[in-house]
């Protein structure tokens, strides 16, 4: 059995564009990150039309795609500012969700526009402050290959 290729979980992330548009950097600290793609459907039960009090199947409509996500980590001074303004403000704020080295060719990521919509950073005595993030797209997200 051949091994499979697989991603080094650090390379599962978020990046932000920065105020050069059309570049995109990660926000320091973050060490574990979840991206989840959710498909809402509506049901619709359709009846046998030849035995009408046999069980009807139910079939699906795809309704809505959305992506959503979280990560966490320790909150870096050098990206605090950067979450606080795209928690703050009321725009979607361009995005890219790598799976993947970010330099690599075939490295996958997703793009479009996201609201952060957490914004948790927490501290304990004797620790480092921690931040939990999470953001929900806003429109369309595309899926891209970098090509190197």
């Amino acid at each position: 059995m051949a091994k499979p290729t697989t991603i080094v979980g650090s390379n599962v992330y978020i990046s932000l564009e920065t105020d050069t548009p059309g570049t995109f950097a990660r926000p320091c600290g973050l060490t574990s990150h979840t991206i989840t793609f959710t498909k809402n459907t509506t049901d619709v039960t359709v009846p046998d039309c030849d035995d009408l009090e046999a069980p009807a199947w139910i079939e699906r409509g795809v309704e809505s795609l959305e992506m959503s996500g979280s990560g966490t980590g320790v909150l870096a001074v050098e990206a605090e500012e950067t979450w606080w303004d795209a928690y703050n403000s009321t725009e979607s704020v361009n995005a890219r969700i790598y799976l993947g080295a970010p330099a690599t060719a075939g490295t996958v990521y997703y793009a479009g526009k996201v609201h952060i919509t957490g914004y948790e950073p927490a501290g304990e005595r004797g620790g480092k402050a921690q931040v939990t993030i999470s953001f929900v797209s806003d429109g369309e997200m595309t899926r891209a290959e970098v090509t190197v």
